[in-house]
């Protein structure tokens, strides 16, 4: 019996869900998988139902409408039988012994949630030749608890887009069920931070380990390098929600605090812009109705763009070693 299901969020990915199909199926164990397109406007539904017509571990729906990726991932939850379940994007693909060193690690380790570094690759490269997202080097595995997750969400700690939201773990079901864990529907961006996050403030018991074989796939249109202002809006209710968390310890709100005031900062740039690209005050205005080390940081990025400063500090990433340069990762 299969342990393991891998949902898929579709939307007009006929040029690579095949790929992710067929690597998630294709694993060293057995594996159920779930595509629920997201009403693609391309072949991506017409292509899963063929490969589903000879592949009964495949299920494949389709939304009535288009949700977004939190509301297709949400419609495979509520189908999942299986004891564990994991996400893989459709643009993204599996290294085929990923889910049995999962799940052997999970098990062991009596884990809810156990998360691989990943792999980035670029279309075309070679998994060997990707980086990793996270850390450079082997560190075996480490606890991560909600202060330290929120932290290595901050370019300041983790780097530029070394954000361990970008990974996919694997989940254990019985506590999803037990806490009625989904994503929230209502956000476009870092929807996997909320979700992770949330996850900790419940008590889940996390690990994150060494590569084993998650591939994602820089796409230079994907849907998460543009979203609206809005967007960061959600983003900065959702910290704040996390502050009413009952029994917080000082280190987790203090860095909640620390995510709040960076995404409240961003959300409040954000605003000004569009005050000014529309020409509309009320939007300026709102930019700088906020706390004053926001609207202080928002006055101040005006001014250096007047005098053509550059706004942001450059976080400045170390180079990056090829994933082949690491070794044990059974990369091939």
């Amino acid at each position: 019996m299969e342990k393991v299901t891998v949902i898929i969020p579709c939307y007009n990915g006929e040029a690579f869900i095949e790929k992710a199909v067929r690597s998630a199926l294709g694993q060293t164990i057995p594996t159920r998988v779930i595509v629920v397109d997201d009403c693609s406007k391309d072949n991506s539904f017409a292509l899963l139902q063929a490969i589903a017509a000879n592949e009964p571990r495949l299920t494949a729906i389709r939304q009535p409408q288009n949700g977004g990726p939190s509301a297709a991932r949400n419609a495979a939850l509520r189908l999942v039988e299986t004891p564990w379940v994991a996400n893989l994007d459709a643009d993204d693909y599996l290294l085929s012994d990923r889910l049995r060193r999962l799940v052997e690690h999970g098990e062991g380790k009596g884990l809810d949630f156990v998360a691989d570094d990943v792999i980035r690759v670029e279309p075309g490269q070679s998994p060997a030749d990707g980086v990793r997202v996270w850390k450079d080097e082997l560190f075996g595995s480490a606890p991560m608890g909600l202060a330290r997750f929120v932290r290595e969400n901050m370019a300041k700690y983790a780097g530029p887009r070394r954000e361990i939201g970008y990974l996919k773990p694997l989940m254990r079901v019985a506590f999803l069920r037990e806490k009625d864990l989904f994503f929230r529907e209502d956000m476009r961006l870092a929807e996997d931070y909320e979700f992770y996050a949330r996850s900790l403030t419940l008590g889940a018991r996390w690990e994150v380990i060494d590569p084993c074989g998650y591939i994602a796939v820089s796409m230079p249109d994907s849907l998460s390098k543009a979203y609206p202002t809005a967007a960061i809006e959600k983003m900065v209710q959702a910290d704040r929600a996390f502050l009413k968390t009952p029994g917080l310890s000082a280190e987790e709100r203090a860095a909640i605090g620390e995510h709040l005031h960076q995404t409240a900062t961003d959300y409040a740039w954000r605003t000004m812009i569009d005050g000014v690209r529309t020409k509309s005050p009320a939007l300026m205005l709102r930019a700088l109705m906020q706390p004053p080390a926001v609207s202080g940081k928002v006055m101040l990025r005006m001014v250096k763009h007047l005098l053509r400063l550059p706004i942001l500090p450059e976080i400045p990433e170390l180079p990056r070693k090829p994933a082949r340069e690491s070794a044990g990762l059974g990369l091939t």
